[in-house]
């Protein structure tokens, strides 16, 4: 795991967020084929001003608190924009489990790049980049899953 996240006390499941070389390992998904990215829900939280505030501000993985502080926005709002952000595709959660004292849960951007078209039938089409996803943010992914359902 990488160590930036973790401490004496944290086991992290966080995956690192260096980025991967854009040329060769950025994977591109389709909405139509797979990726969990909606069309209406994407441009309803692009369209929301304080959605957009929150996308700029994950750079890192960061807590509603942080964002809350860093966007001059309450924490309910923070929350509530969150979860649009996340039904969109857009924003991914990951707990960091804590030894010492509760468990965080850290938001990330999940996008590169967003390209929004028409095709030849004319029909909009959505094309989501991301970074490619190692084993240990499969296994991060994994365990926000388990505890949503949970």
């Amino acid at each position: 795991m990488d160590g930036e996240h973790v401490g004496s006390n944290r086991l992290s499941l966080i995956p690192s967020t260096d980025l991967v070389d854009a040329s060769t390992e950025v994977v591109q998904l389709l909405s139509s084929e797979g990726d969990d990215a909606d069309l209406p829900a994407v441009l309803e939280s692009l369209d929301d001003t304080k959605c957009r505030t929150i996308l700029t501000q994950l750079d890192d993985p960061k807590s509603a608190g942080q964002l809350s502080d860093e966007c001059s926005m309450s924490n309910s709002t923070v929350y509530r924009k969150l979860e649009l952000l996340r039904e969109a595709a857009l924003v991914r959660e990951y707990t960091e489990v804590r030894r010492d004292g509760p468990n965080a849960t850290l938001y990330e951007r999940d996008f590169t790049e967003i390209s929004i078209g028409l095709d030849d039938s004319g029909e909009f089409t959505m094309r989501v980049m991301r970074r490619e996803r190692d084993a240990e943010e499969r296994l991060a992914t994994f365990w926000s899953a388990m505890k949503e359902e949970s």
